[in-house]
């Protein structure tokens, strides 16, 4: 079984509801960690998960945290999994939100290291909150910031699947990040075909898990991921039905 990747977009964060894009990095709302909580008891890979990968912008951390980090469906007299409790959060400067808004942009890396637990920093540029260079709000830049965080996540799935057996090779890794941001990941920059609701997550395979050409880092989104949406697997295109073939080591025969 090849490795399963699950988009998250974040939960209802301040901005969401106000429109208004000159908070400074905004944080879930109530309503926000209602939606976490609720995807993260219905989230049906919850003990299978290898990484959890992030945004560095609150709105994101929180959401990972709150559905997938501590449990909090679990009665408070309850002692949550070990394994869901110390979970470790992986945070990547390429997954944040695609303008220059004060609503995108995030805090600095010292300051993260203050305010987050479980938050593993080690991969974040300490300019990934300048809005310039890779990190600039212009489409060139979107789309190597969408490449290099594919590249990335190929590497976290294909060493996470090197152990051939069937429990190492059930890999799902999560990874929460921006609408927009997830379009480009997607390489479907269409908001009317492929917006995310918040707290949404739909699950993909990489084409090509073991290349080392960049170009080849594409995602194909799951049979069972585009039946909770679509419903009759027959809509799919011819491509997408053979790219979700190969990402799983098969050829459709014509």
């Amino acid at each position: 079984m090849a490795p399963t990747i699950h988009l998250v977009r974040h939960g209802e964060a301040e901005h969401n509801v106000s429109f208004n894009c000159q908070i400074r990095d905004p944080g879930l709302t109530e309503v926000g960690g209602t939606q976490c909580r609720m995807l993260g008891k219905n989230f049906p890979y919850m003990d299978r998960v290898t990484h959890l990968v992030a945004s560095p912008l609150r709105r994101t951390i929180q959401t990972a945290h709150w559905a997938f980090l501590v449990p909090l469906w679990t009665p408070i007299d309850e002692k949550p999994e070990p394994e869901l409790e110390y979970r470790t959060i992986l945070a990547l400067g390429e997954l944040q939100e695609c303008s220059r808004h004060p609503c995108d942009i995030g805090l600095s890396v010292e300051e993260l290291a203050q305010c987050a637990e479980h938050l593993d920093l080690s991969r974040v540029d300490p300019n990934w909150n300048s809005k310039s260079g890779l990190y600039a709000p212009s489409e060139p830049a979107i789309r190597m910031r969408a490449e290099r965080a594919r590249v990335i996540l190929r590497e976290l799935a294909a060493k996470a699947s090197k152990g051939g057996d069937d429990r190492d090779d059930d890999v799902h890794i999560v990874v929460v990040s921006h609408g927009t941001m997830i379009q480009y990941l997607t390489e479907r920059p269409d908001a009317r075909k492929s917006h995310f609701h918040n707290c949404e997550y739909r699950s993909y395979k990489f084409v090509d898990l073991y290349g080392d050409d960049p170009k080849t880092a594409g995602l194909v989104e799951t049979n069972e991921s585009f039946y909770r949406r679509y419903g009759p697997l027959n809509m799919r295109s011819s491509q997408e039905a053979d790219d979700l073939l190969a990402a799983d080591g098969w050829r459709r025969q014509r």
